[in-house]
């Protein structure tokens, strides 16, 4: 297959041949390689691309990926290792250099270094470079193309220069970023699964991590150790050592660790490790904690992809399998859920988002095949998207576009807020074209939307209401919110499940949802409502409304009236739960 290119070898390719690797261009089989030096910010970064085994390299083209964040191409200092013509072009994280030797010459043979590309340090932090692809041209015009991958991780040092350029005393040394861990090559683990993908586990030295949170500890000003993940591969895993983790948490609770690879971000917040069965495992030698990054399998993505169609929607990232293990010597654990603290993960998506309210984070599973909202904002940058899902429970997640109309909000004064809700699958029609914004809610409704919008997971529960049945459609959403405490019974064991839900006992259930999303106490001190209509709210309703009015999530049914007794309709308990998700950074 020729490859089109917009460089020099469109000229000068005779013949064009695409040998895969493996399979040698005279007496040897050539291999590419690239290394880079270790720099501080604004310093040049070398990167040199290096062949071994080549026979008479007269033209070649590189392709090499960057860290577009922290590095910067310099196309005029780059250069090629022989004397001849050099072509370089930049596009977004993607370097192509091309170069040729003219003339009658022969080419080079041998073990060489190639060609040198030159960055300029921005940021500090680890910067991956990947070699992509490398066609060679022989003297007689023969190509050929050769998939590469291969890696290279330059640290960058983010105190300044790292070369004494006016001819004075060399930089003295400098301290590690304390907010930052670069595994060491002696801490990888790379390897090739049988499908052939390819896995990276991060070994992390405990003595290296213990040393690393005392230095983030007496960093001023921060609780967050990020560990950088290198290269491009599908499977992605941190292993920490979990008695040094542990030791450190008893007096650090706020530390959070950050995983990053080329998939996207994992925040994991050490307080988890308050779960007993972390607390238990602590003592245990040799015990870890894995973090995984997983690109999904092919078949999970067939089948998802399908469903997707069916449903008149699209995929627009990939499928990332996060997980959370324990691992002892004996048995692993995977945690799948973490109780009341919501923990973040970023996608990152290869294109613009423009429209965030017609595009969701979706968690899948695999062995059903059905896909529901999960909470997610979306921020454009540097020409990609990146989408933070923020939820209590680890699964498969994925980014879809969805766009939901209803013909009866056609002018309504919730329409905006309606569709944005049905576009995310947080609410449904009562049919495909209608939405019926007048009719009154349940309390079970009520209460399965708020499951829905802070994308709890609806487990089976222990049953607490009476006259909830387990056959009832919304059982598990009604046990799912008492077992976080969004909603009570009205006594008796019982919790009245079809009786239209207030104006206010909703307000009670929405702050109930802020305060378990941002961890907070409710206020015991009295508070007062800014309504002419106070007299009506019942005791137990007051604060709440009196809070939420404060916080600008509720309005009066009038200018001065909240009319707390009346029953909410399907509209008003649309617009209340995009509220609330808008105030908790749950949705855009």
């Amino acid at each position: 297959m020729i490859r089109k290119t917009g460089l020099f070898f469109i000229a000068i390719m005779l013949l064009f041949t695409v040998i895969p690797i493996g399979m040698a261009l005279g007496a040897g089989v050539p291999s590419f390689t690239v290394s880079a030096s270790q720099v501080k910010v604004g310093d040049d970064v070398a990167v040199t691309i290096h062949g071994n085994h080549v026979t008479d390299l007269y033209g070649y083209e590189v392709v090499l990926t960057y860290d577009a964040d922290r590095l910067e191409f310099d196309k005029e200092q780059s250069n090629g290792s022989f004397e001849g013509y050099k072509i370089a072009q930049n596009s977004g994280n993607q370097a192509t250099f091309a170069f040729t030797k003219i003339g009658n010459k022969p080419g080079e043979t041998g073990d060489l270094a190639i060609c040198t590309l030159i960055f300029k340090a921005k940021t500090s932090g680890q910067a991956n470079v990947t070699l992509k692809q490398m066609t060679t041209v022989t003297s007689q015009s023969l190509a050929s193309s050769w998939n590469v991958n291969a890696q290279n991780a330059i640290q960058i040092d983010g105190t300044g220069a790292g070369t004494d350029r006016g001819g004075g005393s060399p930089a003295s040394p400098t301290k590690e970023d304390p907010n930052l861990y670069v595994p060491q090559e002696s801490e990888l683990r790379i390897e090739t699964a049988q499908d052939g993908q390819t896995s990276v586990t991060a070994v992390i030295d405990s003595k290296r991590l213990a040393q690393k949170l005392t230095d983030l500890q007496a960093a001023s000003g921060s609780t967050v150790l990020n560990f950088e993940i290198p290269g491009e591969h599908a499977l992605n895993a941190l292993q920490l050592p979990l008695p040094t983790l542990y030791d450190s948490f008893k007096d650090h609770k706020d530390t959070v660790l950050t995983v990053r690879s080329h998939l996207g971000t994992y925040e994991l917040p050490m307080s988890i490790l308050n779960q007993a069965a972390f607390a238990s495992a602590a003592g245990t030698e040799g015990a870890t904690l894995i973090i995984r990054l997983d690109k999904a399998k092919s078949q999970h993505e067939t089948q998802f992809d399908q469903s997707l169609s069916e449903k008149g929607m699209a995929r627009v990232s990939d499928i990332i399998d996060y997980k959370v293990i324990l691992k002892t010597r004996d048995k692993e654990v995977e945690i799948h859920s973490f109780g009341s603290s919501f923990v973040s993960r970023v996608i990152r998506v290869d294109d613009v988002i423009q429209d965030s309210s017609a595009a969701t984070a979706v968690v899948y599973d695999p062995v059903t095949g059905e896909m529901k909202f999960v909470p997610s904002t979306f921020t454009v940058t540097n020409g990609q998207t990146e989408v933070k899902v923020t939820r209590n429970t680890n699964s498969m997640y994925a980014v879809v576009h969805n766009k939901q109309t209803f013909n009866d909000m056609a002018g309504h004064w919730a329409q905006k807020d309606v569709e944005l809700l049905a576009s995310k699958l947080i609410i449904a029609g009562t049919s495909d074209r209608t939405y019926t914004p007048e009719m009154q809610v349940t309390r079970a409704q009520f209460a399965a939307l708020l499951v829905r919008g802070l994308g709890l997971s609806a487990e089976s529960v222990q049953h607490v209401f009476t006259d909830v049945p387990a056959s009832e459609w919304y059982a598990s959403e009604v046990h799912t919110a008492a077992k976080y405490g969004l909603v009570q019974g009205v006594g008796e064991g019982k919790f009245n499940p079809d009786a239209q839900i207030t104006r206010e006992q909703m307000v009670v259930m929405m702050m109930k949802a802020i305060a378990l999303v941002q961890g907070e106490k409710k206020s015991e001190a009295a508070m007062q409502a800014p309504f002419a209509d106070q007299g009506r709210i019942s005791d137990y309703a007051r604060n709440a409304i009196a809070e939420a009015a404060a916080k600008g999530l509720i309005q009066g049914k009038t200018e001065t009236e909240f009319a707390p007794q009346d029953a909410a309709t399907r509209a008003e308990a649309a617009v209340m739960i995009k509220r609330m998700l808008q105030y908790v950074k749950l949705i855009n």
